[in-house]
């Protein structure tokens, strides 16, 4: 794994302990060389190849996002995924990503 992703993937994996202790539905599963996040059997994040996350979350929330700059877009296929975004991993602790996870674990059972 690169260190970029190795790094990104730590850091989700000190988050989703945190973020979803006591959680209903959360499982961890093998996803594109990391290990993903899904709620309820719904794929929610993932650590993508240059260490991002890699986050699914209501359509608004993420078009918020894309349009301050703080996320790029994540294409599947041809087309943009309208809920997917991919956020840098922060450089200056780990608050985004927490907020995000929590959104996305809240948005899968939604």
């Amino acid at each position: 794994m690169r260190p970029g992703r190795a790094a990104g993937q730590e850091l989700l994996d000190e988050l989703v302990a945190e973020v979803t202790a006591g959680m209903p539905g959360i499982e961890r599963a093998p996803l594109f060389g990391s290990s993903g996040v899904r709620r309820d059997g719904a794929l929610v994040a993932f650590i993508g190849r240059g260490g991002e996350l890699v986050v699914r979350l209501p359509e608004g929330r993420a078009q918020q996002l894309l349009a301050s700059g703080a996320a790029r877009e994540v294409r599947m296929g041809r087309a943009a995924a309208r809920e997917w975004v991919a956020v840098p991993r922060p450089a200056d602790g780990a608050q985004p990503w927490r907020e995000l996870l929590a959104a996305a674990c809240a948005h899968a059972v939604g």
